[in-house]
């Protein structure tokens, strides 16, 4: 894991897990004792309403398998799908916009499973092109009384063809529509942090 530093995010908070010197920030930090004090304070960030709290220690890869053992850990992944127009593709689920992805099959190699879920959720017979892996994203959300913590990896893709979208109702997906770059301000007034980071990837 190259990363410095993890971004995991609660809603529209975040918590950031790093091997940086506390030294750097000026934001609460907690400086990683054992997965119990873990726990414990990020169930009070949780519950606190500040907006952002920072989680240190010397090793990043150590501290996130700890953090993974507080939740119920999904891996899952996604497509940020570009049209050679540079229009992209954007679902409506649950009121919010948002981009295709879901969780991974067993077995299933993290590229299958961003493919799969762009063609299912967007009704597509014509899978896109992947283009390259773009950036992870770490949310959390509650689901039958578990906490879970959700690890996305997204790929950008290409897709040519000219298929009407059909959203799969059946996931809660209400709109499939190609929007171009120049209205994404217009998303990100109602979007996730998570989505508003895989967004921020994409380069006029």
């Amino acid at each position: 894991m190259e990363n410095t530093e993890i971004r995991v995010y609660f809603e529209d908070r975040f918590v950031v897990f790093t091997d940086n010197d506390t030294a750097s920030y000026t934001d609460k930090v907690y400086v990683f004792k054992d997965k119990k004090s873990l726990a414990r304070q990020l169930k009070q960030f949780e519950l606190s309403g500040d907006e952002k709290l920072i989680v240190v220690h010397h090793d990043l890869k150590e501290l996130m398998y700890y953090v993974k053992k507080c939740f119920k850990f999904v891996e899952a992944a996604g497509g940020l799908v570009l049209l050679p127009d540079g229009r992209v593709l954007m679902i409506k689920r649950l009121g919010k916009w948002d981009l295709p992805k879901g969780k991974a099959e067993k077995k299933e190699m993290m590229p299958q499973t961003a493919i799969r879920e762009v063609v299912e959720e967007c009704g597509l017979e014509q899978s896109p092109e992947i283009v390259s892996e773009v950036v992870h994203t770490f949310h959390t959300y509650y689901q039958s009384n578990k906490h879970i913590l959700k690890h996305t990896v997204w790929y950008a893709m290409l897709y040519d063809g000219n298929e009407t979208l059909r959203p799969q109702q059946a996931e809660n997906i209400t709109k499939a529509v190609w929007f171009p770059q120049n209205l994404l301000n217009f998303v990100m007034q109602n979007t996730y942090q998570s989505i508003k980071q895989v967004l921020m990837t994409i380069r006029p």
